[in-house]
């Protein structure tokens, strides 16, 4: 799930650290409080901010006032009490001698959406654009978009403005087509003000949302967690931690010597990289048209003493999708963001009078992959602001390797542990909210076992900071792919399973089922609209208490009668049907290990599909399972029957 990214910011503390007040006249409400903002209807509103340590703050809202003191962090927090929906207000807060007012303030549902770039698609890339642009005339529907941000520790706010603004034609086109349709449709359901916040970044894993508290808890991120740590503490010993685990991995892949120790006249294999930079894919050269993998670089560049005693930085252009860099053989930095521009900071006495080495290990895994921009891009940095360009041409050395395996920075952007949570979910604080609606999974498709857990962890991490009785509605990840001939085991229909079971074991999820909504071409489909439709139902069951079913049919029982096995329905509107043919298809009947499932032929009768044993193994029942599976079975509402599997007895 590949697009490029903006930036990279790595903040080893809070944008204001502990102990450091505020300037005179800074804001005294948080960031989230502005102009056209919507707050959470019928409980108590939180509303904080900074000022000097030790004043006294109050914060009104219509008739309601209250105070708060500010620590000696400059930290404050209230509560305004539980208003019904309405508005406009003005919410004003004051020390006495500043105050700050936010005004056309509505009070409605909050809702915080998150995921990655299938949450984060705007509606300019959905279905019916113009229709859908013309028709976004909704001035108590508002929006408030969180920019890219990633931090190695929980920040108290903002690098870059966010703003609340109000859906029109004019602003809908960059918002987030599934946080905005599912806004739309909650509008539809109850006639109250609508706020969305969308929190999501395009490639980002799961691990990269969730507090580290919450991830210290799950196995094998212990050791990660440490280096970040050291890394916020003191940037290089976490960088030599990690590319000293880097070094150790390249050694046990069986690959010959250490590339970021050799000088440009060394090793066996180094070719000229063409002088434009663009992907490696367009260079014309047939070995890499297609290559997914790692690809060593290296080029140099010579200095006076008096430039490699200023030098301050290695400034690389955009790199995708990971890079590992060296400097005369001693690392300097590692970043995981495709099309993120490579700012390096440079340890004193690194560089020498004479010729230096730059050295990458640049790793893809998917699309395009390379070093981006141009040659001006690619130079050291002196202090007072020059640029010693690179010399050209690079060389450069594919080096196949177990992509599955490499290790990754756990400061990276996409993939960082907790990294994208402390930029861009701590910075928004303790914010009312209704609901979290989450929808990612694709980057984490090569550990679906995992995921359970870790979804388990991230609603209750999210719900330490937003409130102990969020609720979630998760979206079941859609097809992807050219749909197999034959069953075979698959990681996105193990996936889907694990978000079904994290859901299944807490009471306050719920799961809009993705399935039909998806695109065998396109891993980003179109159709963000009904996805949008499905998590309002979901709504209807888990935030209004409606007797209805959240996702559509689900298994109440399998069980065995002779040479047929029987699965029961359950939470099914009006009846089941079996779409586009007279029986239901993409049932499987298996046996114990892996590869050995089977098709099977299967009758529908009311709420129960009958499969026929017939010769084979079939001590487990699957349904819809594969990455993109051709699935039939449907209630009257247009809900479609999840992916399951389960035992027959």
């Amino acid at each position: 799930m590949k697009q490029p990214l903006p930036r990279f910011a790595l903040l080893v503390a809070s944008l204001l650290p502990v102990g450091m007040a505020p300037a005179q006249g800074a804001p005294l409400l948080h960031p989230m409080f502005q102009d056209h903002g919507v707050l959470q209807r019928d409980r108590p509103i939180p509303v904080y901010g900074r000022a000097a340590p030790g004043a006294t703050v109050t914060v009104s809202l219509g008739q309601a006032s209250v105070t708060a003191t500010a620590g000696p962090d400059g930290h404050w927090q209230a509560a305004l009490p539980a208003l019904p929906a309405g508005g406009p207000f003005t919410l004003t807060a004051s020390d006495g001698p500043h105050q700050q007012q936010a005004a056309d303030i509505m009070i409605g549902d909050v809702y915080l959406c998150s995921g990655q770039s299938n949450m984060e698609l705007p509606v300019q890339r959905a279905l019916d654009t113009n229709r859908e642009k013309t028709g976004a005339v909704h001035p108590h529907i508002r929006y408030l978009g969180i920019p890219h941000e990633t931090a190695a520790v929980p920040g108290y706010q903002f690098s870059n403005p966010v703003r609340w603004q109000a859906v029109t034609p004019a602003t809908v086109t960059d918002m987030s087509a599934v946080c905005y349709f599912f806004g739309r449709e909650m509008r539809r359901q109850v006639d109250v003000p609508v706020g969305l916040i969308n929190s999501a970044w395009g490639g980002s894993t799961i691990e990269s949302w969730m507090p580290a508290e919450e991830l210290a808890r799950q196995p094998d991120y212990r050791a990660g967690l440490d280096m970040l740590a050291r890394y916020a503490r003191q940037d290089r010993a976490g960088l030599v931690q990690f590319v000293t685990t880097w070094q150790e991995w390249w050694r046990r892949t069986g690959q010959p010597g250490q590339p970021w120790r050799e000088n440009l006249a060394q090793g066996q294999g180094w070719r000229p990289m063409p002088d434009t930079f663009r992907p490696w894919e367009s260079w014309g050269v047939p070995e890499m048209a297609a290559y997914d993998g790692l690809v060593w670089m290296r080029a140099a560049v010579t200095l006076t003493a008096e430039q490699a005693r200023q030098a301050v930085a290695l400034r690389l252009g955009p790199v995708d999708d990971s890079d590992v860099t060296w400097v005369n053989g001693e690392p300097v930095g590692s970043i995981n963001g495709p099309g993120t521009p490579r700012r390096y900071p440079l340890p004193a006495r690194l560089l020498k009078a004479g010729e230096n080495t730059v050295t990458l290990a640049v790793i893809d895994g998917y699309g395009d992959g390379g070093l981006y921009g141009s040659a001006a891009a690619q130079a050291i940095e002196l202090a007072d602001g020059t640029l010693i360009p690179l010399k050209l041409p690079f060389q450069y050395k594919p080096s196949p390797t177990d992509m599955a395996q490499t290790p990754r920075a756990p400061w990276g952007t996409v993939d960082g542990l907790s990294t994208i949570h402390n930029g861009m979910l701590a910075s928004i604080g303790p914010y009312g909210l209704r609901a979290a609606l989450w929808y990612q999974g694709e980057s984490n498709a090569a550990q679906p076992v995992r995921y359970q857990a870790l979804l388990g962890g991230l609603m209750a991490g999210w719900r330490r900071q937003f409130g102990a009785d969020l609720p979630f509605l998760i979206v079941q990840l859609p097809e992807w792919g050219y749909p197999a001939d034959h069953p075979m085991e698959s990681n996105w229909a193990r996936l889907r399973w694990s978000q079904r079971q994290a859901v299944d074991a807490d009471a306050n999820a719920a799961l809009a089922v993705g399935l039909g909504g998806g695109d065998w071409y396109d891993i980003h489909p179109a159709n963000k609209q009904v996805i949008a439709r499905r998590l309002a139902q979901a709504a209807r069951k888990l935030l209004r208490g409606e007797a209805v079913p959240a996702s559509g049919p689900v298994p109440a029982a399998i069980t065995r009668q002779g040479d047929s096995i029987q699965v029961r329905f359950t939470d099914i509107i009006g009846t089941l049907a079996a779409l586009s043919y007279h029986r239901p298809v993409g049932f499987e009947l298996c046996g114990d290990a892996p590869d050995s499932c089977r098709y099977a032929d299967a009758t529908l009768s009311g709420d129960t599909v009958t499969l026929a044993v017939g010769n084979g193994p079939a001590a487990r029942v699957r349904y819809c399972w594969a990455d993109s599976p051709i699935c039939n079975l449907y209630d009257s509402a247009r809900q479609p029957a999840g992916p399951f599997e389960g035992p027959a007895k």
